[in-house]
């Protein structure tokens, strides 16, 4: 029978009476306490903290002694010294995470715990080697599984969260309110200088959307002197921003903490995981995906969708795009100008595609090919090593897509893999905003934009009956024509415009409330 000293005692006293020893957390981390047949407690205070053992997620005995251990009473347990000294201070293993604060850390980590996409006993089963580690598997996938690019979430898990949000009616209510909550007085929109085209063209969106509304946004990168950072940050593509070099000054926790995040990338990717850490540790999260809004939601984090309206208006190019071998091969119709007014069959060009290779996209395209000959087309489909720049080259990708649509009479989109993301980008700002058909895979459901009334959704293998009706038939002409006058009704609806402006003001004052 264990003898308890008078130092044991005083120190159990007050472990008890703090009431933060974790007894579910001790035993299964410990499972040999058990068979002790001593209290975790007293286990502990006698044992358990010379084993390096930990009472509960947030100490850690051993970062603890090593601090104190000139200190501590002769015999003192390290806990019970915390608890009586230094209580307001963490003491936990930061991991890959050094130079962020305890309590950002905590934030992550509290966030993550209830975060739908996340189960523990799913991390161990994709990263076997885990289980030997002293950490729980919440901590070591935080703390070192995102930043070795380790298997976070399992795909079971996030088709199982999304299939039932997708399940859900959605629909787009037009809002008549705004909020009386003051706005920051600047807004900075940062993208990063070296990242994809495709978020430099997103970042300019939102700039745009946010000073449409009323409000006082730039554009800018990771270049943006610190001191003269806004009253409000939005970081688009945390997982590009902050993984690119040169966004060191950026990583500062009462930046990051103070910031939005908007998130343009699908959770099944090592993208989205890359950047989670910065969305748990922000102060509100944007999103693409209306159905990724739940997930965030749940863990506390004010959420946005992101998907303003586009103006219709004439894709301008500049004139060395016109002497870009891209634009030199566009059929002599198109070479001439854009519209996005341009009717379905006044247009030179039947089927365009922009797009990074995937091996679903390899499978369509090889197998369509011949059907394909038959029509004009654009497609621009190439692998990518990285990101596809925004200057340079690769300048004309910012501008092009957009004039060929203008000039196409059927936009395709074909997921990236079997993900069935309602692609904002592709679909409406590069699509539907250029007049264009888009015939897509099926997408998830959106609140705005409605399958048959503003895009045309089909399989893969059938998509090919669907574009020789609507090119080679009068009735497909007939439904393009109907599907083209209800995208400009759309776009062009001054009460969504408004609408859509109320949204994103009421939600920059609703984050900007919670910061002041």
């Amino acid at each position: 029978m264990a003898t308890l000293t008078a130092w044991n005692k005083k120190d159990i006293k007050t472990i008890i009476e703090s009431k933060k020893f974790d007894y579910e957390y001790y035993t299964s981390e410990n499972p040999d306490v058990e068979t002790s047949g001593l209290d975790p407690i007293v286990h502990y205070v006698l044992f358990g903290y010379k084993e390096n053992k930990n009472p509960n997620e947030n100490f850690n005995t051993k970062i603890y002694y090593n601090l104190y251990k000139n200190t501590l009473g002769n015999g003192e347990n390290p806990f019970a010294h915390y608890l009586r000294n230094n209580e307001n201070l963490h003491f936990f293993e930061k991991g890959l995470l050094q130079e962020y604060s305890y309590h950002s850390i905590t934030l992550a980590l509290n966030r993550l715990k209830n975060y739908p996409f996340f189960n523990a006993d799913d991390y161990l089963n994709m990263n076997g080697d885990v289980a030997s580690t002293t950490l729980s598997p919440l901590r070591h996938a935080l703390l070192y599984g995102i930043g070795e690019g380790r298997d976070i979430f399992s795909k079971r898990s996030i088709a199982h969260a999304l299939g039932v949000e997708c399940r859900k009616p959605v629909q787009y209510e037009i809002s008549t309110k705004s909020l009386r909550k003051p706005a920051p007085k600047t807004i900075g929109v940062f993208h990063h200088s070296e990242g994809n085209s495709f978020i430099k063209e997103i970042s300019e969106c939102l700039n745009d959307y946010l000073n449409e509304s009323g409000l006082n946004s730039r554009l800018l990168t990771e270049k943006t002197n610190v001191q003269d950072a806004p009253d409000l940050c939005i970081f688009c593509a945390p997982h590009e921003f902050f993984f690119l070099s040169g966004s060191e000054p950026w990583k500062k926790d009462e930046i990051i903490r103070n910031a939005i995040m908007f998130n343009t990338e699908q959770p099944q990717t090592l993208w989205f995981t890359r950047g989670i850490i910065y969305i748990f540790m922000s102060a509100g999260v944007m999103d693409l995906c209306y159905q990724n809004l739940k997930s965030f939601s749940d863990v506390g984090l004010p959420v946005f969708h992101f998907d303003p309206p586009v103006e219709m208006q004439d894709c301008l190019l500049t004139s060395s795009d016109r002497k870009h071998p891209l634009f030199r091969v566009l059929p002599e119709g198109a070479q001439k100008n854009s519209s996005p007014f341009r009717p379905f069959h006044e247009r030179s060009i039947d089927v365009s595609f922009f797009g990074n290779a995937s091996r679903k996209r390899e499978k369509f395209f090889s197998r369509s090919a011949s059907f394909f000959s038959d029509y004009q087309t654009f497609f621009y489909y190439r692998k990518a090593e990285g990101p596809l720049p925004a200057s340079g080259v690769y300048d004309i990708l910012s501008r092009l897509p957009r004039y060929v649509s203008e000039n196409s009479k059927i936009s395709l989109n074909i997921h990236r893999d079997d993900n069935s993301f309602f692609e904002w980008h592709r679909i409406v700002k590069q699509g539907m905003a250029s007049g264009s058909i888009v015939v897509t895979e099926e997408c998830f459901p959106h609140p705005l934009y409605k399958e048959g009334t503003h895009f045309l959704a089909e399989t893969p293998r059938h998509m090919p009956n669907l574009i020789e009706w609507l090119i080679r038939s009068e009735e497909g002409q007939e439904k393009a024509a109907e599907i083209q006058e209800n995208i400009i009704n759309t776009l062009e609806d001054d009460d969504l415009f408004q609408s859509k402006s109320r949204d994103v003001k009421n939600y920059i004052a609703t984050v900007w409330s919670t910061l002041k």
